[in-house]
Order: C-alpha cells, then sequence, then structure tokens
C-alpha cells in the first residue's frame, strides 16, 4: 500500500507539535506507515535544546506503550524493563492482553530491544513527556507503535485485516506533542480527544460514579436471597458506599454480576438460582433508590451455552483450519472461550435484543459490557470488512440507547476493550486488570501473565493509566476491599488501593457484604470516608520515581505523597522537606534525626501530606 503523508501544525493553544495525516495513494495491504528517530520526533514535537537533552540518558527514559486492552499492561517501563511476550502452559492468555497480529511483525521490528505499544504512547524524562496519539476513535484502524529504546526508533503500522481501502481514504491520523509535567500532559490529551459530550452521557450517574457490585465477594455463587440481603443492608450499614454516596444523596448503582445466567453466551436467566426472574430483583434496586445494573459479557460463548450448538455459524471460524477461534481462556467457563461473528447482521440483530431485554423486560439501566476485546478477532466474517469496522458497527448497537422503555437514563460500562476504539461508544471503562482479595497471584504471575487479577496489577494499571482519567475515558480502576472476611490484604493495603483508585481514577465501587462488616472494618471505613472528604475537590497525577514507587501530586500544588507497591522499604535522597509546614494525611513514612540519611517510607503503603493551610 501507498501512503501520501501530510504534515500539518496542532493549533496553536497545543503549544507545539504536528498532526500527521495518512492517506491511501494506492491500494493494497497496509502495514507499516511510519518509522520515526528520536530526532525526528524531537522535531515534530518542537523541542528545544534543553528539552532534547533531558532525553540523552537513554536508560532513564521510561515508556508507556499505552496497552492494546483494558487488561493489557498499563504501567511505564523503566531503563530496560520489558513485558513478557508469552504465557507458559496456557497460551490462550496471551490473547487477554495482547492484541491479534502483535506478534507478526516484519523481522527488521522483532527482537528483545522492541516494546509493542497502542493508540496513545510516550516517552518521558523527569516531567517532560514526548507523545504519540492516534485519533483512531472517530472511524479509523487501530495503530500499533513498536519502540527500540536502544536504536531510539519508533513505528507505526495499521491494523485491519480484511479492510478493502479506496484512495484517497484516510489511514490514521497521530499527533505528536510535547508536554511538561503529568497535567499539562492530561491537558493536551483532553483537548485532542474532546471528550466532553461522551462523559455527559453518564452524569446521571454523578460526578464520581459509585456503587455495590456482587463479584468479588460472591464472585459467581450468587442467587435470589444472597442479591436481595445485600440489597437489603446496603443502606443500613456504616459501608462505605452508605457513607459517601448515600449519606449524601448521590447516586448508587447495585450492579448484579456474572452468575445469574444459565451459561456464558447463553443469557437466560438461570431458574434455580432466581425463581421469580430478574425483573422482580431490579423493580426492587429501582424502589430502594439504586440504578439498577447488570453484568453481559455480548460476544463471548462457550461450549455450554445454546448458541455454540444450535447456531454454529454465529461462531467465527479462522482462515487456517476453520475451527472457531479462540479468544481466551477461564477455568470458571470450561476453560478455552470463543467469539460471535459481528459482521452478521443477525448477530447484531441478536445483539439488540439483549440489550433492549435487560432494560425493557428487567428494567436494569447500567450495563457492564465485558469482554468486548472479543470482538476485534480476525476470521472467516460472513460480511466484507475489517474487524475493527465490524466492532464500530456492533458497539454503536450496543449503546444505541441512552434510556429505558420508561424513560429514565441509562448508561454503559466497558471492560476488557480496546482502549483506541471504544473511548467514544464506552467513556465509562475499565482500565486496568481485575482485581483480588489478595495483593497478587503468584501461581500466575509465573506463568507470564500482565493481566492476572491481582491488587498489585491493578494499582499499577490504575496509576499507569491516570493520565486517561477525564480525558479519554472516565477510568474504571475496580473495587475497593474495606472488609476481613474473604480478604487476604493487610489494613495498608486495602487503605493504599482506596486512596489510589479516589485519587487517580473516577468510580468508587465496592463489593463487600454490607451486613458482614467487622468493628474494625467499619472503623477503617470511616476513616477512608473521612479521608475521601479532605481530599476531594482537587486532581491528583502519579509519576513513577522507581520500581514499584510513585509520587503522588495534585493541580493545586497543596498535596503530594509515596506511593510504594513494592515489598521493600523505599528510601528517599537527601530530604529537604520543610516538615513543620505539613499536615501528614497518611502517615507511613519513617524520618530519621539526620535527614541526610532520607526518609524511609513502609512496603505496600501510601503516605500523603498536605501543605498546612
Amino acid at each position: 500500500m501507498d501512503i501520501q503523508k501530510t504534515i500539518s501544525a496542532l493549533p496553536p493553544d497545543f503549544l507545539s507539535g504536528k498532526r500527521l495525516h495518512y492517506g491511501i495513494k494506492e491500494t493494497g495491504d497496509a502495514n507499516e506507515i511510519d518509522l520515526w528517530s528520536l530526532e525526528e520526533l524531537f522535531d515534530l514535537a518542537g523541542l528545544d535544546r534543553e528539552d532534547r537533552a533531558a532525553f540523552s540518558d537513554r536508560d532513564g527514559i521510561a515508556v508507556q506503550c499505552g496497552g492494546w486492552q483494558s487488561w493489557s499492561a498499563g504501567w511505564e517501563l523503566l531503563g530496560t524493563e520489558a513485558l513478557p511476550k508469552r504465557v507458559r502452559l496456557i497460551p490462550e492468555l496471551l490473547k487477554l492482553t495482547n492484541r491479534p497480529g502483535d506478534t507478526k511483525a516484519p523481522a527488521n521490528r522483532r527482537g528483545r530491544n522492541w516494546l509493542i505499544g497502542h493508540f496513545i504512547m510516550y516517552l518521558r524524562a523527569g516531567d517532560r513527556y514526548l507523545c504519540i496519539a492516534s485519533g483512531e476513535g472517530d472511524g479509523l484502524p487501530p495503530v500499533t507503535f513498536r519502540i527500540n529504546r536502544k536504536k531510539a526508533l519508533v513505528s507505526a503500522e495499521v491494523y485491519c485485516p480484511g479492510k478493502t481501502w479506496k484512495e484517497g481514504e484516510t489511514a490514521a491520523e497521530l499527533s505528536v506533542f510535547f508536554a511538561r509535567g503529568f497535567f499539562s500532559l492530561k491537558d493536551i490529551l483532553k483537548k485532542l480527544y474532546h471528550q466532553d459530550d461522551a462523559f455527559k452521557t453518564v452524569n446521571f450517574l454523578g460526578a464520581v460514579p459509585g456503587g455495590y457490585e456482587s463479584w468479588y465477594n460472591h464472585y459467581t455463587a450468587i442467587n435470589e436471597k444472597i442479591i436481595l440481603q445485600d440489597l437489603e443492608s446496603l443502606g443500613k450499614t456504616d459501608n462505605l458506599i452508605k457513607l459517601r454516596y448515600l449519606d449524601r444523596q448521590k447516586p448508587v448503582v447495585f450492579q448484579i454480576d456474572d452468575g445469574w445466567e444459565k451459561a456464558v453466551g447463553d443469557w437466560e436467566v438461570n431458574p434455580e438460582r432466581f425463581p421469580q426472574g430478574l425483573a422482580p430483583i431490579a423493580k426492587r434496586i429501582e424502589e430502594a433508590g439504586y440504578i439498577p445494573g447488570l453484568w453481559l459479557a455480548p460476544f463471548l460463548v462457550t461450549r455450554q451455552s445454546r448458541i455454540f450448538l444450535e447456531k454454529p455459524e454465529w461462531v467465527l471460524r479462522d482462515e487456517a483450519r476453520h475451527k472457531p477461534v479462540v479468544a481466551g481462556f477461564n477455568h470458571l467457563w470450561d476453560n478455552q472461550y470463543y467469539c460471535l461473528d459481528i459482521s452478521r447482521d443477525d448477530v447484531l440483530d441478536y445483539l439488540k435484543t439483549l440489550i433492549d431485554r435487560a432494560m425493557d423486560e428487567w428494567g436494569f439501566r447500567y450495563i457492564k459490557l465485558d469482554f468486548l476485546y472479543t470482538g476485534l478477532f480476525p476470521g472467516i466474517f460472513a460480511n466484507k470488512g475489517s474487524p475493527d469496522e465490524h466492532y464500530r458497527r456492533a458497539c454503536a448497537v450496543l449503546t444505541a440507547r441512552n434510556s429505558n422503555a420508561a424513560g429514565l437514563p441509562a448508561a454503559y460500562l466497558g471492560c476488557g476493550l480496546p482502549l483506541g476504539l471504544s473511548y467514544r461508544h464506552f467513556p465509562l471503562s475499565r482500565i486496568g486488570a481485575d482485581t483480588m482479595g489478595n495483593w497478587d497471584w503468584i501461581l500466575v504471575k509465573l506463568l507470564g501473565h500482565v493481566g492476572r487479577p491481582s491488587a498489585y496489577v491493578s494499582l499499577m494499571d490504575t496509576i499507569g493509566r491516570s493520565f486517561m482519567n477525564g480525558t479519554i475515558y472516565i477510568n474504571d480502576p475496580d473495587v475497593i476491599f474495606l472488609r476481613s472476611s474473604k480478604c487476604n490484604l493487610s489494613v495498608n493495603e486495602k487503605e493504599l488501593i482506596a486512596l489510589v483508585n479516589f485519587l487517580l481514577a473516577g468510580q468508587i465501587m465496592f463489593s463487600d457484604n454490607p451486613h458482614s462488616l467487622t468493628e474494625a472494618d467499619i472503623a477503617l471505613t470511616r476513616r477512608i470516608a473521612e479521608l475521601y472528604h479532605r481530599l476531594e475537590g482537587d486532581e491528583y497525577g502519579a509519576v513513577r520515581i522507581g520500581r514499584d514507587v510513585f509520587r503522588l501530586e495534585s493541580r493545586s500544588g497543596r498535596t503530594a505523597g509515596i506511593i510504594n507497591l513494592s515489598g521493600r522499604v523505599w528510601r528517599t535522597g537527601k530530604d529537604k522537606q520543610p516538615w513543620d509546614a505539613v499536615d501528614f494525611l497518611i502517615d507511613h513514612c519513617y524520618l530519621p534525626q539526620n535527614t541526610e540519611e532520607g526518609v524511609f517510607f513502609a512496603p505496600h503503603s501510601i503516605t500523603i501530606i498536605q501543605v498546612k493551610a
């Protein structure tokens, strides 16, 4: 494919930078569209001599690769850090984090020195950000970056197998710019992606959406009795949702998660667990003053589902063997699972029926749509087009409605979704891996799965993608834990998760049993609620300053801190902080009498200080 590139300046209020437009000159197979040296990127972004010099220490450059979807690694890579390119023993797990085609790079773009990025990537030297951002959310194919730190090269390619190109058609639009500081980066991205209209679609959920979901306490073991018991208790005990939302008369979501259906891909109510169906429960939720929520994974099927058995033509098949495309692995779902051929009109009709039933027949209006990345697999499609074209069309069907039959507003939470293609349809979305009531899942970590459920990985993603919050997405960081039962997190770890989620993301979800909190749980909850009150009203960011260590900062400059996710005490250099001028909101540091020794911060902790008024 022959590409014609045109370069224009970004608007004056961006200060510097260029917009690169790639048009189809002659049709053919699209792949790599550009290759830059670091110096060429400096020129495009308009860096001066001093800023260029800051990037001269190649080992000191942090790389934010961007990540393909919600569960792809979302954190910066420092020095020579890299991500696993395979998963041991269960290779299907790689499908949960890596884009199809990631490993099919040209021979000169492979090897341990090449990192793979997507959508928005940046290089950071201290507080200087050199960023490349793709405009793929507005109908363009997804863009993949390949970054070689050793050779100081970055390439860009478009991925759209099956795409029929037309001469003059746009293949990609990239913005290359420079930002000084975390909040400057956010401000520029906010201007680039102009998401205000999309964010307004979820305004009825409140400035910071919040609520209850059943998954992280009950998992799939739910039934009518359990859900109604939690519903009854939510407003009666001093849990976080009551203190933070209900007592302040803020909207609250009450979401029923996986476990209500007959089988994944068979979205009929399991009558053994919910003998009255879901409609009476959604009505009870609405009558209690909450927004009824329901979990669905619309593009998925398992071998146990009726669709897989009765409509095999709906299941996407691969071109090599005409076998169902394996979309991933989940030990709770008969191991391997598969995806639908969403190019088919009858499948789109089926998706519309799912949403209509959930909203109008059952009464839910906060719909969590999960595992959406499975709509991007290539295969033998019934209708022509590339996976991204079919995905956009299907997402438009899923999110076409903004109210139910009664006229009450409705919203969608995206999860496991390709980040670059989804922000217009799912402004409220998960931006990281699933969390867990354990700090990490060591066995799955040893397999090399970077999207594994764990508190640690979820925190890394929440911090790493905090630059997207309020700019591209309203970031859902997953739930917090404040309970003692069925939870192995320490008090420090619970506090850390609760504060990171509040400060660096955009939604607070809770999954503890509201009727089984201990006195210690309630005391911790009250303290967290008070901290939320003291910290609200400002905007926060975090910058990685060491392995698993981050500096917390606020836009106002009044609040700062250290987030230490490492398992070791972390020590600063020589301390110059006027400690008598600050208040400690959370104190997990040791300040020796001789500050030449530095300051020591406890492992798995957050320390927050505020300048005294």
